[in-house]
């Protein structure tokens, strides 16, 4: 049963993922299809190759088991041959391939969508002086999906404030909310997302230094002894965590009302937004008291502000530290197109992974499925 179910899965999800792709190599030189390739990557990635020196090393260690699944089997390609076909291939075309796997596996994302960049330390790209700098990512998640939704490079003459707005516009974030740290927080970003389909949370820290002091004034009058100066203005929501040694309570405060508009005077902003989070240490009984200021296109709801605040760290626990830890990520020495793709299809590999059942860890997973042909079929059979 499992043997007939990878067959037909590793042929037709991988053409879904492919379909967007040309093949750059000439034609009379191809002598394993991208669809072999590409196969046997996201197996041995799955369990746990992270150079193509491993992934040439897994593929005849499971030579038996990649001729009897894919059907364009023609031998194990050498790993100067995995290297240089994801150096030639497209990005940008792999990147709607996986776009459109997306959505054909896990349909439109809904809830809360997490932006963030990602530096490959390992990775180096070169760039038209001649140096060297370090690759970096802008990712999108789905905080209920829990699968990376689309990633832009960060082009070499500039940062993730001209990449941020890129992904969104190649994404249909309609209904959702989508989550940004404060290098989102700018004008051109903001004036970018359609408020008629799309709301917002964007935090504010010192590189928006007059907004956030604007933002500090007003929650300073909710702190006076008069009370509340906006009756009506304000939505609260309140929540309190105990563990890990701990109490932890949060409060998001919310106001809205046209002359807050008129005095931050940003495009769409509808609302400010302070989170005070309160802890104290159940050992020593030490408290500890911070504050977050944040933007948003969302009117009178606290609780839903606060748990797209709460949501936005998924992309750094679940994704980026998820993709150094359990994929040595920041260790690669891939190049260029190389280390992009590469990049892909570990995130491919993290949501087919995370899908599974199976107890342990995302890296203990891999080293399963790398021992145990069985696990490695029922994860493929997923994808």
């Amino acid at each position: 049963m499992y043997r007939n179910n990878l067959q037909n899965t590793i042929h037709m999800d991988i053409k879904i993922i492919l379909s967007e792709v040309s093949d750059p190599r000439r034609s009379h030189l191809q002598v394993h299809t991208l669809e072999c390739i590409f196969g046997i990557t996201i197996a041995a990635v799955m369990g746990g190759a992270d150079s193509w020196y491993e992934v040439e090393d897994f593929g005849y260690s499971h030579e038996a088991f990649f001729r009897r699944h894919i059907k364009t089997y023609n031998g194990i390609p050498s790993h100067d041959t995995f290297n240089r076909v994801f150096s030639l291939i497209s990005p940008d075309e792999l990147e709607r391939g996986f776009r459109k796997w997306v959505n054909s596996i896990w349909g439109k994302p809904l809830g809360t969508v997490a932006i963030d960049g990602k530096e490959i330390c390992g990775a180096r790209e070169e760039l038209r002086n001649g140096c060297r700098r370090m690759l970096r990512m802008v990712s999108a998640w789905s905080c209920e999906g829990h699968v990376s939704l689309g990633q832009v490079k960060v082009s070499d003459k500039s940062n993730e404030i001209t990449a941020i707005p890129k992904l969104l516009r190649a994404l249909d974030m309609t209904g959702n909310v989508v989550t940004i740290d404060s290098i989102g927080c700018q004008r051109k970003i903001v004036s970018k997302i359609d408020t008629r389909k799309t709301d917002f949370v964007i935090q504010v820290k010192e590189n928006q230094k007059g907004l956030l002091n604007s933002i500090k004034t007003m929650f300073d009058w909710l702190d006076s002894d008069t009370g509340c100066p906006f009756p009506g203005w304000l939505s609260e929501h309140v929540s309190e965590e105990k563990g890990h040694g701990r109490i932890e309570k949060r409060h998001c405060m919310v106001l809205t009302n046209r002359v807050i508009e008129r005095i931050i005077k940003w495009e769409k902003v509808k609302s400010i937004v302070c989170i005070v989070n309160f802890r104290k240490d159940l050992n020593t009984l030490e408290r500890s008291e911070e504050r977050h200021y944040y933007i948003t296109s969302i009117k009178d709801d606290a609780g839903r502000v606060a748990k797209a605040v709460r949501e936005h760290w998924q992309v750094e626990n679940n994704l980026h530290w998820q993709l150094d830890v359990s994929f040595d990520e920041d260790d690669t020495r891939k190049k260029g197109n190389a280390a992009r793709n590469f990049s892909l299809i570990t995130k491919i590999v993290l949501a087919e992974i995370k899908k599974s059942t199976r107890k342990g860890s995302i890296k203990g997973r891999r080293k399963a499925a790398g021992w145990n042909e069985e696990y490695l079929l029922e994860l493929l059979s997923d994808l």
